[in-house]
């Protein structure tokens, strides 16, 4: 009789070592921590910006609004091509590579919102609400990212 003690078969040893660098719960708990932080900059960025101009969401101020918040949006998205293309491709990326992209990126998200905020008192009006409206629009790509880490299949 041949005992393995626990031991996985040869084929399952690969599988067994993958998952020690993918790491399934933390990978999912990083995209959770990091799709709050994208909501939340997208939140507070959007508040401060409607607090800068009255009825900035109504009216012609509307569409500059909708504007600056596409552009970051898609200046998110662009800069993280290569993180997007790793989850719609399904070959997602080692944690250690996902937690350095999430970290650098949640970086970038808090300066360009302290960037907005204390460009309130500095520049004029419609500037500091494009940078706020920026800062929000990339805030909602990033929690929209981390979303795509939570639905099944979707590759």
């Amino acid at each position: 009789m041949k005992r393995n003690w626990g031991l996985p078969a040869r084929g399952a040893q690969r599988a067994v070592r993958d998952a020690k660098t993918v790491k399934p719960l933390m990978t999912l708990f990083v995209s959770a921590v990091f799709g709050v932080i994208g909501a939340a900059v997208a939140a507070m960025s959007f508040a401060e910006a409607r607090d800068v101009i009255a009825n900035l969401f109504h009216g012609g101020s509307l569409v500059a609004a909708i504007i600056a918040a596409g552009f970051g949006c898609w200046s998110y998205v662009w800069l993280a091509r290569p993180r997007f293309a790793a989850q719609f491709s399904g070959a997602g990326d080692g944690f250690s590579s996902l937690l350095r992209f999430y970290a650098r990126a949640a970086l970038a998200l808090s300066v360009l919102l302290i960037a907005g905020v204390v460009s309130i008192g500095f520049a004029p009006a419609v500037a500091s609400v494009s940078i706020l409206c920026a800062s929000g629009g990339a805030g909602a790509a990033a929690a929209f990212q981390t979303v795509l880490a939570f639905v099944p299949h979707y590759e």
